[in-house]
C-alpha cells in the first residue's frame, strides 16, 4: 500500500473514521468549536463544475509501494493532454483531476489499467463522499468468449453469456481479430474479490451442453490456483503446489496474433532533372527485349560506327628528328592523309603533346595580390590627385 512518505508504510486494523465516531460521542464540545463556516448555494454550484472531472483509483493489492512511483507510472500510461493532479486521499486511494472531458473518459472508461501488475481500480468521484467510505465493485477488462457456433451466435444470447462473466458494459458481435480464435469481444466489470470465469455453459435443449472457453485481453496478474487477482499462486498459502491443483493459467490469456507477412514494396527508377519528365525529372529508360533490339540481326550486330575518339591501327613512324624517338600516329587505312596545314602539330611532328598546366597558386596568396593591387592602385590614384592639384595651384 502507498504512503505518505512515498516508501511504504504500515496501517492500523482499526478504520479511522470509526474511531473518530466512537471518540466524538464521548466528547463534550464548546460552543466555539462548534462555529460553522457556512458555504453559500452558489458556491456549491461553482465547486461542482470543478468535480466533474475527478476520479478515484485504488490499487488491488496488500503490498507496499510509492505513491510517486504509482503518479508518474500512470501519467506515462495515460498520456493525457494536460498534466492531472494526483494526490493521496488515504491508505491505498488516490484521487485524479483532470481538466477536459477528453482526458477524464480516457482514465475512466478505458483500461483495464495497471501498475506493475496490480489492477488499478478507477472509478467516477463526486468529491462529496469520504474516500474511504467509497466500495470499489470491481475491474472494466475485455474478455472473449470463444467457439460459440453460428446459428447461435445472437446479441442476447451473447449477452447472457457474458453476464455469467460480470456486469456487461459492451458487446462486440463482429470484432476485428486482432487475437487468434473465433470469439466474440465483450467489455464486463469483474468483481476481483471472486475467481475469474473460466468457461460458460450453453446449453441447448435436443443437442447437449456445451462449454465455451473465456480469455481475458490485458488481465493484470492473478493467482493460478484460487483464480484471485492481486497475488500469484507462489503467495498464495504456503505458495507449493502441484500442477492438476493449479486450475487457472495461461490459457485464459488472450494471444494476439502474429501480424501478417508484409509485400516487399516496388522498386521505382529515380527521377533526374530534365524536359518531359513532370516535376523536372527525367523517365526511367524502359526495358527492351531482345526481338526489339534487333540482336539477331548479324549485320545489326557489326559495330560500323566512327568516332574521334575510338582507337585505329597504329603505326610507328620517325619523326625525322636526330636521337628523337620514335612515336604513334594514328592512321586510317581506309581514308587519306590530311594536309598538314590541318594538322594538330604544326611542327611537322604528328605527336600529339598537351600544353602544360598553369602553376598551382594559392587562394590566399591570390587574395593577398588583389589586396596589394588594390591598395597600390588606391596611392596611385591619391598621389597622382594631389599631384594635379599642386599644379593648379
Amino acid at each position: 500500500m502507498a504512503s505518505s512518505s512515498g516508501a511504504g508504510g504500515s496501517g492500523t486494523d482499526q478504520e479511522p473514521d470509526l474511531a473518530i465516531d466512537d471518540l466524538l460521542q464521548h466528547l463534550d464540545l464548546r460552543e466555539d468549536e462548534l462555529d460553522d463556516v457556512v458555504i453559500a448555494a452558489e458556491e456549491v454550484k461553482e465547486y461542482q463544475k470543478d468535480s466533474r472531472w475527478m476520479a478515484i483509483g485504488k490499487v488491488h493489492t496488500s503490498r507496499n509501494f510509492s505513491a510517486e512511483a504509482l503518479f508518474g507510472k500512470m501519467k506515462a500510461v495515460w498520456n493525457l493532454s494536460r498534466e492531472p493532479i494526483c494526490r493521496e486521499a488515504g491508505e491505498n486511494l488516490f484521487v485524479f483531476t483532470m481538466h477536459c472531458l477528453g482526458d477524464w473518459k480516457k482514465v475512466v472508461h478505458q483500461g483495464p489499467w495497471t501498475f506493475r501488475g496490480w489492477a488499478v481500480m478507477i472509478q467516477d468521484y463526486d468529491g462529496k463522499e469520504d474516500p474511504v467510505k467509497i466500495s470499489f465493485d470491481g475491474l472494466h477488462v475485455w474478455a472473449q468468449i470463444h467457439g460459440i457456433p453460428e446459428l447461435y451466435r445472437k446479441v442476447h444470447i451473447v449477452d447472457d453469456l457474458a453476464r455469467r462473466i460480470g456486469k456487461v458494459r459492451e458487446v462486440q458481435m463482429t470484432p476485428k481479430l486482432f487475437y487468434e480464435g473465433n470469439y466474440v469481444r465483450i467489455r464486463v466489470l469483474v468483481n476481483v474479490g471472486k475467481p475469474l470465469t473460466r468457461v460458460v455453459s450453453l446449453n441447448v435443449e435436443g443437442e447437449g451442453k456445451k462449454l465455451l472457453l473465456v480469455k481475458y485481453e490485458k488481465v493484470p496478474f492473478f493467482c493460478k490456483h484460487c483464480g484471485l487477482m492481486g497475488h500469484n499462486h507462489e503467495e498464495c498459502g504456503d505458495g507449493v503446489w502441484t500442477a492438476r491443483q493449479l486450475q487457472f493459467g495461461d490459457f485464459m490469456l488472450a494471444v494476439r496474433r502474429a501480424n501478417p507477412p508484409t509485400m516487399e514494396p516496388r522498386y521505382v527508377a529515380p527521377r533526374g532533372r530534365g524536359r518531359g519528365s513532370g516535376r523536372g525529372g527525367q523517365t526511367a529508360p524502359r526495358k527492351r527485349s531482345s526481338q526489339d533490339a534487333s540482336l539477331d540481326d548479324e549485320d545489326a550486330l557489326k559495330d560500323s560506327a566512327s568516332s574521334p575518339v575510338k582507337p585505329v591501327p597504329m603505326e610507328t613512324v620517325d619523326n625525322g628528328v636526330p636521337g628523337a624517338c620514335r612515336t604513334l600516329a594514328l592512321v586510317d587505312d581506309n581514308s587519306e592523309k590530311e594536309p598538314a596545314e590541318n594538322d594538330l602539330n604544326t611542327s611537322g611532328s604528328s605527336g600529339v603533346v598537351p600544353p602544360p598546366p598553369p602553376p598551382y597558386t594559392d587562394p590566399r596568396d591570390r587574395s593577398k595580390q588583389r589586396k596589394t593591387n588594390a591598395t597600390s592602385n588606391d596611392l596611385a590614384t591619391s598621389a597622382a590627385s594631389l599631384e594635379e592639384d599642386r599644379r593648379a595651384q
